[in-house]
């Protein structure tokens, strides 16, 4: 069994989530202590599984089971965040993640209407550049 992630890994790891798109890099403009601090922590979370880096140039981006440790999910359908999914279980699908919109009657889901293609959204700024 793991360890439950502490103070400061959460910290990160929902600021990592909020800011710059889900991605840090050592030129961010946030941190926690240090630059090198930060990407301590970072790593911590590498090893869970819960952010990916990219050795190349050094930037960390959040993955779907970081998300889902902050009790995010990404919809299946619309790939909208929510706090709160619908979990569908289709016998030859397995399980399928959706929002509450696309649940509800009405919804792309309920008309058999294929994903609409839209990005999640993350608007803010990227290390400093506005997205």
């Amino acid at each position: 069994m793991t360890r439950p992630l502490g103070r400061h890994q959460l910290t990160v790891l929902s600021a990592l989530a909020r800011l710059n798109g889900g991605t840090w890099s050592a030129g961010c403009s946030w941190q926690l202590r240090s630059a090198a601090y930060t990407a301590r922590i970072l790593d911590t979370l590498v090893q869970r599984g819960y952010v990916t880096r990219t050795t190349a140039s050094g930037r960390y981006a959040i993955t779907e089971s970081g998300l889902n440790t902050l009790g995010w999910y990404t919809c299946g359908n619309c790939t909208r965040l929510t706090r709160t999914p619908v979990i569908e279980r289709r016998h030859a699908q397995g399980r399928r993640v959706l929002c509450s919109w696309c649940r509800a009657p009405g919804g792309p889901s309920s008309t058999g209407e294929p994903s609409s293609g839209r990005a999640r959204p993350r608007a803010g700024l990227v290390c400093g550049v506005p997205s």
